[in-house]
């Protein structure tokens, strides 16, 4: 499976909270829980694009992880 590229609206959506999903990759979990959370504090742009750039380069660099591959089915379709 290809991971969908960092423009993919539903990456802005999940770094924001506007939509949760049950993930099962651990170290996604966690590291989402710090964007959300640094996103509230400063959803200025340039934040928000350096969350996304982070969530998305840790899915991009475990694409081999089941638990990758079944996070990305859940959030993309």
């Amino acid at each position: 499976m290809a991971i969908p590229s960092a423009t993919n609206q539903e990456w802005l959506d999940i770094v924001t909270g506007r939509k949760s999903h049950a993930l099962r990759f651990l170290a996604a979990k966690v590291l989402l829980g710090r964007l959300v959370h640094s996103v509230k504090e400063d959803p200025s742009p340039e934040n928000i694009a350096d969350c996304i750039t982070q969530l998305h380069q840790l899915y991009a660099s475990n694409l081999h992880i089941p638990k990758v591959q079944e996070d990305l089915k859940t959030i993309f379709g």
